[in-house]
């Protein structure tokens, strides 16, 4: 095993990276650090298939074929940048054949004896359960719900945010269920239970990255929540909430591997941390026991398809992840919201969920219109 994976960094490390990209692409992703090399390490062939073809179709008949949205913009280069708090400034090679090596070591594994990876939320069994069972009422997840202080009080501070402003403090965990309603029910607790996943007592690099990560994965759900169409909304949002953990897991990894507080990174670099972190993230799903769909979905975005063979889900995912990144980016002032870039390509659907995320956190409540706003 480690010598096939030292012939792999091998041939990832000796080949240049010389395809230019398409015109109107942010020059972080065009034009290379001053100080990088030539040798620099190319993107893997698989992620670069994913982000090559042009505009997304969210809800479709089954006649009419996905095409994959490709911002004019930078987002993901500019989302890892931001992520690790500075631009690459060129590579160290020793570096990242290191950080590289242990990923894919990781991914070689079976996972179970692997401290980086976090175990499956306690609670998620029963809402896939319900998921697949739409006769699981309010107070059987209600059940669950009461095993768990913190659950009990994400609810209850739910139902009296601004969103609902009740004449008078609602204490009650059967008053709190009956107005979130199911829907809304299994997209807190869903989230609540993600929630641990985000350990701040990481290292520097898990310190700085997971909260922003989390944040996104929050906006990604609820993206594919929204955009969902046909598609189940809940195994969406489930979706969109598993896109980035593994992202998680790869920075704690990089906290066990790289003891600098900063070292320089290639591009390439960066598009085979993510492609690596996205493989992760579905093999994870599969451990959790997440359905095929979900799981199906996932995997497509870790590259080894072409878009047009991907499932609705997958479409939707990828739509969802590059919108919420842009959200956030624009909100943290990466990104100039004004830029009319952003919006090349999306259709009125996605440009009106791009504009709610700047409000909503948590979920939009099927059928009232209602969302919980904590921004």
């Amino acid at each position: 095993m480690r010598k096939a994976l030292n012939n792999l960094l091998k041939r990832w490390f000796t080949q240049a990276e010389t395809a230019p990209l398409k015109a109107g692409t942010a020059s972080a992703e065009t034009e290379p650090a001053a100080s990088e090399t030539p040798a620099a390490v190319p993107a893997p062939p698989a992620e670069k298939a994913a982000l090559s073809v042009p505009e997304t179709k969210l809800v479709a008949d089954e006649q009419e074929i996905f095409v994959a949205w490709k911002p004019q913009v930078a987002v993901d280069a500019t989302f890892f940048d931001w992520l690790m708090g500075y631009p690459g400034e060129g590579n160290s090679l020793e570096a990242e054949q290191k950080i590289l090596q242990a990923l894919f070591a990781l991914l070689a594994s079976d996972l179970n004896d692997a401290v980086v990876v976090p175990r499956v939320p306690t609670v998620i069994p029963q809402l896939l359960n319900s998921l697949r069972n739409k006769s699981v009422s309010a107070g059987e997840l209600a059940q669950h719900i009461v095993k768990d202080v913190v659950l009990v009080g994400e609810l209850i501070n739910a139902v009296n945010s601004s969103l609902y402003n009740p004449a008078d403090r609602i204490n009650s965990l059967d008053k709190a269920i009956m107005i979130l309603g199911e829907d809304g029910l299994r997209l807190l607790i869903a989230k609540v239970a993600f929630r641990p996943i985000i350990n701040l007592n990481s290292g520097q690099y898990t310190r700085r990255a997971a909260p922003h990560i989390w944040n996104q994965s929050e906006k990604c759900a609820i993206a594919c929540h929204h955009l969902a169409g046909k598609l189940d909304p809940f195994q969406a949002f489930l979706t969109g909430l598993m896109k980035n953990v593994g992202l998680i897991i790869a920075f704690r990894l990089l906290d066990q591997v790289c003891e600098e507080p900063r070292f320089r990174y290639s591009r390439s670099f960066a598009l085979a941390f993510t492609s690596a972190a996205a493989t992760l993230s579905y093999r994870v799903a599969q451990r959790w026991g997440f359905p095929p769909e979900v799981v199906q979905a996932l995997q497509q975005q870790a590259g080894g398809s072409k878009a047009p063979n991907w499932t609705p889900l997958g479409h939707l995912l990828h739509t969802a992840d590059l919108l919420s990144k842009m959200r956030v980016l624009v909100n943290r002032n990466q990104l100039k919201s004004g830029d009319e870039r952003l919006m090349v390509g999306l259709n009125p659907q996605a440009i009106a969920c791009f504009n709610s995320l700047n409000e909503i956190n948590l979920y939009e409540q099927g059928g009232s219109g209602k969302t919980l706003l904590t921004e």
